[in-house]
């Protein structure tokens, strides 16, 4: 006699329920990891771009403030000052942005004459416009006049971008130096002639500008993603103030100050 056989059954409605909500929560926290990765990542992606933005931006002012006042005659005045700025204005983190201006002679290059004359300078500006000097020395006395060709960077923040115009009156066109900039703010360090700073101030008047022995320079510099979380904000220090961002952009304020090595001593 042979032995009845069991009939399959399949799951019951209870299983089903049970087995569809694991499914869910385990989806869920799939997602949850996915959304998480992704978001670490583009926050790590925009710290890096910021950080390259604030390199930039410093390597270039450094090198402009650092050549300002240098002259190819040391027994001649340079035609313009060697420095100039323009306060924006305003207080606090929402300030707009200051305005710098830095001059000096177009460096020497050696030249094809002999022997080379020492006093004559060819340089590129930023715009990488060649800058010939003008203080070709007087052919009966031999005396270089002034130079009158200066090599000027004016730089200002537009566009979310630090820009370099050769010619600071512009009102438009320059070179992107950084992206990702939101606002300049410049203080100048006045000296008194012996390696020593009196003051700093964000608005010397024209006379001191001759005086001016450091400059320092603080970038507000915003990430080009969203990556905060609405309601949650950061916390950042700028110009004097506290700010809490709410537009969901990382920001950093870098701040460096240069000393102005070239500048007439009185």
């Amino acid at each position: 006699m042979m032995a009845p056989t069991r009939r399959q059954r399949g799951l019951g409605l209870v299983e089903v329920l049970v087995a569809m909500a694991l499914g869910l929560v385990m989806l869920g926290a799939v997602g949850y990891l996915f959304v998480g990765s992704k978001q670490m990542n583009r926050t790590q992606a925009d710290q890096a771009r910021m950080q390259e933005s604030a390199r930039n931006a410093m390597d270039v002012l450094g090198k402009a403030l650092r050549q300002a006042g240098y002259k190819l005659n040391v027994d001649q005045p340079l035609a313009a000052d060697a420095l100039e700025g323009v306060d924006g204005g305003g207080s606090g983190a929402a300030a707009p942005s200051d305005t710098l201006v830095v001059r000096h002679d177009p460096a020497w290059v050696r030249d094809t004459a002999v022997p080379p004359n020492p006093l004559l300078g060819r340089e590129s500006n930023c715009e990488g416009v060649t800058v010939a000097s003008t203080n070709l020395p007087d052919a009966i006395t031999g005396a270089p006049p002034v130079n009158t060709t200066m090599i000027e960077y004016g730089f200002v923040v537009e566009g979310g971008k630090l820009l370099c115009r050769a010619d600071p009156t512009a009102l438009t066109g320059g070179v992107a130096v950084a992206d990702n900039i939101e606002r300049m703010q410049v203080s100048y360090g006045i000296g008194n002639g012996a390696e020593a700073i009196l003051n700093y101030t964000d608005a010397p008047e024209p006379h001191e500008f001759a005086r001016v022995a450091a400059v320092r320079v603080s970038l507000l510099i915003r990430g080009p993603s969203p990556n905060i979380v609405a309601g949650d904000g950061q916390a950042y220090t700028f110009n004097g103030e506290v700010v809490t961002s709410s537009d969901g952009h990382l920001r950093r304020v870098v701040t460096s100050t240069f000393t102005v090595r070239n500048q007439t001593r009185w």
